[in-house]
C-alpha cells in the first residue's frame, strides 16, 4: 500500500505528459511478474523485494485505469464511470480475501500469488486492443524528476508514520521521525515547484475549495470506513462471543452496502449534481457510527449489523460523487494528478482509521480500568465527531456547479 499510493501522483503526472496505455501495459507486465516472484520466493527477504515490485506494477494501473476512462468518456458520464470504478474496487476488495483463503487452503500461500498470472497475461494481450491512446499535444512539457522525488519521499514518510502509529505511540522517535521528514520534504517540494516552469503538481490545483475540500472530506470518509473493519472483530468477539465464521459473515456487510450504493450513487449524481449526495453518504456514515458508539450486547448482531451495513451505504454514496466533483474541477492535462492526489487522500483515511482504532482502543481500555465496551464506545464517539466533520467537509464547493 506504502509503494502505490507514494507512485500514485507521479506515475499520473508521467501518464498527463507521455500516455496512459503504454504506462497501463507496463503496470500489469510488473504487477504479473511480481506475483510470480512472490510464488516462487525462497526466502522472506526475497518475498519483501517482490512485493515491492507487485506494489510498483499496480500503482502504474492505478494511476492510469480511472484517469483513462475519464479521459474517454464526456464530462455528462463522469459520475457513471467513477462509480463503476469504485464498485470494481468494492467488488475486488470483497471477493479478494476469500478467493485468496479458498486458493491458500487448496494450494498453499504461493497458489494465491500464482493465481494472478493468467489473468494478468489475458490483460496484457487485450491492452493494445480494448485502449486507444487520445491524441496529445506534440511537444509535452519535461518531467519535474526533482519535485517527483522530494513528493515521493514526503508521502511515503507521512503514511509510515501513519502504519506505525498503529502499533506505536505517536511520540515513538520512528513516528516522530516520519513526519519530520514528510513537513520537510513538502517544504522543499513546494518551493521546487515555484520555481519550475512545469510543475509536477500545479499548485493552483489547491486554490478549488471544491478539490481541498474533496480531498480532505475523502480522508474524514475513509477513516470510518477502515476503523470498522479493525473495531468490529474486537467487539464480534469480546462483547458478542461469536466464532470466526460468525465474525466474517457480519463483517460482510459493509463491502456489500459499498457496492451496492455506489452502482447508484455515480449515474445519479449525474442526473442531479454532486453537491447533496456527497454530503448526504456521509450523514448516513455517520450515523452508522453512532449507532456502534452506543451497542450494547442486547442489541444482539442488530446494532454492528446496522452501523456496518450504513458505513458501506455511506461511504459507496459518498465516493462517486465526491470524485466527480473534484475530477470536474481538475484541468484535463492534470486528470492522472488529481487521480494519485485522490489515491492519496484515501489510503491516509485507511491508514489512519486504523492507527485511531488501535490507539484510541487501547488507550481508552486503559482509562476505563481494563473494561473494553466502554473504551468501544468512546473510541466510536471519536469515530462519529470525525464522521460529521467529513460532511461539513463534503458542502464545502467552488461558486460554479461541479
Amino acid at each position: 500500500m506504502l509503494m502505490s499510493a507514494s507512485l500514485l501522483t507521479i506515475f499520473g503526472r508521467l501518464a498527463d505528459l507521455r500516455g496512459r496505455r503504454n504506462l497501463y501495459a507496463a503496470g500489469i507486465v510488473i504487477f504479473g511478474g511480481g506475483s510470480v516472484l512472490c510464488a516462487l520466493s525462497p526466502s522472506f527477504a526475497v518475498l519483501i523485494v517482490a512485493r515491492i515490485v507487485q506494489g510498483l506494477g499496480g500503482a502504474l494501473m492505478a494511476a492510469n485505469s480511472m484517469a483513462y476512462l475519464i479521459e474517454i468518456y464526456p464530462p455528462t458520464r463522469r459520475g457513471f464511470v467513477v462509480g463503476l470504478w469504485e464498485a470494481g474496487i468494492a467488488t475486488g476488495s470483497g471477493i479478494g480475501p476469500i478467493l485468496g483463503g479458498a486458493v491458500i487452503e487448496a494450494s498453499g500461500w504461493q497458489g494465491s500469488f500464482g493465481m494472478i498470472l493468467p489473468m494478468a497475461i489475458a490483460m496484457a494481450v487485450a491492452v493494445p486492443f480494448a485502449m486507444k491512446e487520445p491524441v496529445r499535444a506534440p511537444g509535452s512539457p519535461r518531467f519535474d524528476l526533482a519535485g517527483a522525488m522530494l513528493f515521493g519521499v514526503g508521502v511515503a514518510s507521512f503514511l509510515f508514520a501513519l502504519t506505525r502509529a498503529s502499533v506505536e505511540p505517536w511520540g515513538s522517535p520512528v513516528v516522530v521521525g516520519s513526519l519530520a521528514l514528510s513537513v520537510v520534504c513538502v517544504v522543499l517540494f513546494v518551493r521546487v515547484e515555484g520555481l519550475v516552469e512545469s510543475p509536477m503538481i500545479d499548485l493552483r490545483m489547491f486554490q478549488s475549495r471544491t478539490f481541498t475540500s474533496g480531498n480532505l472530506a475523502k480522508i474524514a470518509g475513509y477513516l470510518p470506513f477502515s476503523a470498522h473493519g479493525f473495531l468490529l472483530p474486537f467487539y464480534l468477539k469480546e462483547v458478542l462471543a461469536l466464532p470466526p465464521t460468525g465474525i466474517g459473515s457480519i463483517l460482510v456487510a459493509l463491502p456489500v452496502g459499498m457496492f451496492a450504493a455506489t452502482l447508484v450513487s455515480g449515474p445519479l449524481s449525474d442526473r442531479i449534481g454532486t453537491r447533496v449526495l456527497a454530503p448526504a453518504g456521509l450523514v448516513v456514515q455517520a450515523i452508522g457510527c453512532v449507532i456502534l458508539a452506543i451497542a450494547s450486547p442486547e442489541m444482539g448482531i442488530n446494532a454492528p449489523m446496522a452501523g456496518l451495513l450504513l458505513g458501506g451505504l455511506g461511504i459507496g454514496a459518498f465516493i462517486a460523487p465526491n470524485d466527480s466533483a473534484i475530477l470536474a474541477a481538475t484541468p484535463r492535462d492534470r486528470i492522472g494528478v488529481a487521480n494519485g492526489i485522490m489515491g492519496v487522500s484515501r489510503t491516509a483515511g485507511l491508514l489512519l482509521g486504523v492507527a485511531v482504532g488501535g490507539a484510541g482502543l487501547s488507550a481508552r481500555v486503559v482509562a476505563n480500568g481494563g473494561q473494553f465496551l466502554p473504551a468501544f464506545h468512546d473510541v466510536y464517539w471519536f469515530i462519529a465527531v470525525v464522521a460529521f466533520a467529513g460532511v461539513l467537509l463534503a458542502t464545502v464547493r467552488d461558486r460554479r456547479p461541479a
